[in-house]
């Protein structure tokens, strides 16, 4: 069958070619001194003003950005690296760019795309590209001041953009806000306890299930999973949404013993659900990893953390 989007996807991923590269520019480039900061403006021109303009309190602490492909987006300032990375590159930092490309492959017009942790709507405004207007976008930040920016991002004619968390409950629950990062806020008070630092914050939000909140919208056909530590937690809450209606799910796991800790419960939570899971390349085609696999992947993570990918193999 011909992909009426393969013209688009070939766009896309040739714009998400140099993304690895710029991002390690940024890094290289890290730090206040001035060689560094002409070395910034030299490599990324107007996008590095915007930043420093912001920085400097001049546009009210706010960044106009264009992403990757052309797409707009307004985030507050922010000075930790991965924000930085972000203003710079028009993408996520790390190894985020494969699962971009994993995205631009493999979304459909007419998807339903939840995005659990959706922060300021990056990968809600990707899959927007692709989704099309039969599709539907259901964005999940229950952070009040993210959620704020995330409606403001969000393609308003097929979002929902909901100001809660996919949990294992309903109701409320408590958030840890990292004062270093808002990426790293999580609901999952061990994860809190691990990065403990002085001036954390918990900030009381709303939760709900999967399996809650697909009976009464459209379920999804694919699910990205981002909630800092607390995956088996969502997916405990979506058994019913991940048995009966057998979405691909894109979800971050973490590296060595922390991977250990929370990651992988989580994978074999949905290996026992029938899904198989596959590692990214680095050009965003996914390749299997058996069960016996699995643990030795995640524990040899190059680097803090990466996503996995797991499609349906069999019903469970």
């Amino acid at each position: 069958m011909t992909d009426p989007l393969a013209a688009k996807r070939e766009r896309f991923l040739a714009l998400a070619a140099d993304l690895p590269a710029r991002c390690r520019l940024v890094e290289a480039s890290e730090g206040n001194a001035v060689l560094r900061k002409l070395r910034k403006l030299r490599l990324f021109g107007s996008r590095y003003l915007r930043w420093a303009g912001a920085k400097a309190g001049l546009r009210p602490g706010v960044v106009e950005l264009t992403l990757f492909w052309g797409g707009r987006m307004r985030l507050p300032y922010n000075d930790d690296a991965d924000f930085v990375t972000f203003y710079l590159v028009g993408a996520p930092g790390g190894p985020e760019y494969k699962l971009a490309r994993w995205f631009i492959r493999n979304l459909k017009p007419g998807d339903s795309f939840y995005d659990a942790g959706a922060s300021y709507g990056f990968y809600t405004m990707l899959a927007a590209e692709f989704v099309g207007p039969r599709g539907e976008l259901h964005a999940f930040e229950p952070m009040p001041e993210i959620h704020a920016w995330l409606r403001r991002n969000a393609p308003p004619s097929i979002s929902r953009v909901e100001d809660a968390a996919l949990w294992d409950r309903s109701g409320s629950a408590v958030l840890h806000r990292n004062p270093l990062s808002d990426s790293c806020n999580t609901l999952e008070a061990e994860v809190a306890a691990l990065g403990a630092t002085a001036g954390s914050t918990e900030v009381e939000v709303r939760c709900t299930t999967l399996d809650e909140y697909a009976r009464e919208h459209r379920p999804p056909t694919v699910i990205k999973i981002d909630v800092e530590g607390g995956e088996k937690r969502l997916i405990a809450g979506g058994l019913a949404t991940l048995r009966d209606e057998r979405p691909a799910v894109a979800m971050e796991v973490w590296s060595g013993t922390n991977g250990e800790r929370f990651s992988l419960p989580a994978c074999r939570a949905l290996l026992e659900l029938g899904y198989a899971a596959h590692r990214l390349e680095e050009d965003g085609t996914a390749s299997p990893l058996s069960k016996d696999e699995l643990p030795r992947y995640i524990a040899s993570l190059p680097g803090i953390w990466d996503n996995l990918v797991f499609l349906p193999e069999t019903t469970p």
